[in-house]
């Protein structure tokens, strides 16, 4: 048990390590964002794919540790928490995996509301670009013309600069 118990104390701290990296990932694509640096941003995706595919990998190192105390317990693997490998826990993992827990919700919650701004500096920057390509390209406008009579007549004056003859 001690075996899988210090087994799953470095999973978990593994997957700490990597969202630690994935938070400071998601600072730095924060100020590429706010800088309209896309290279900056096209680098920091790509690291992030990376440490997402090690997360993946520790992540199902996590679930056979789950699936060994499941077995261990006579339970099914989707019944298992975190309380069962406490439960089992001598007073030093368990208080390894609380501290484990603890730091791993405080990253999860941090990288939620990054998240939550980065996606809003996003959307921002792409409804100042839908503006300034309407304004750019906007293809007509109602302006007022005379008519064959000379009375003001409602029309319709092209006035975008792209696709217009010269």
């Amino acid at each position: 048990m001690q075996t899988l118990l210090d087994t799953f104390c470095a999973v978990l701290t593994a997957e700490r390590d990597v969202h630690r990296e994935l938070l400071d990932l998601s600072e730095s694509k924060k100020g590429a964002i706010t800088e309209n640096n896309i290279s900056d941003l096209d680098g920091i995706v790509k690291q992030e794919q990376v440490l997402l595919t090690r997360l993946n990998e520790w992540e199902r190192k996590r679930r056979d540790c789950v699936s060994a105390l499941a077995v261990r317990l006579g339970q099914h693997t989707s019944d298992i928490v975190l309380q069962d490998f406490l439960n089992v826990s001598d007073v030093r993992h368990a208080e390894r995996l609380n501290a484990l827990c603890t730091e791993l919700t405080d990253l999860l919650d941090r990288q939620v509301r990054l998240n939550d701004v980065n996606r809003r500096l996003i959307e921002s920057r792409l409804d100042y670009i839908q503006y300034t390509l309407d304004a750019v390209s906007q293809r007509q406008s109602p302006s007022l013309l005379y008519d064959g009579g000379g009375a003001d007549a409602p029309a319709v004056r092209k006035n975008n600069i792209i696709d217009q003859k010269v």
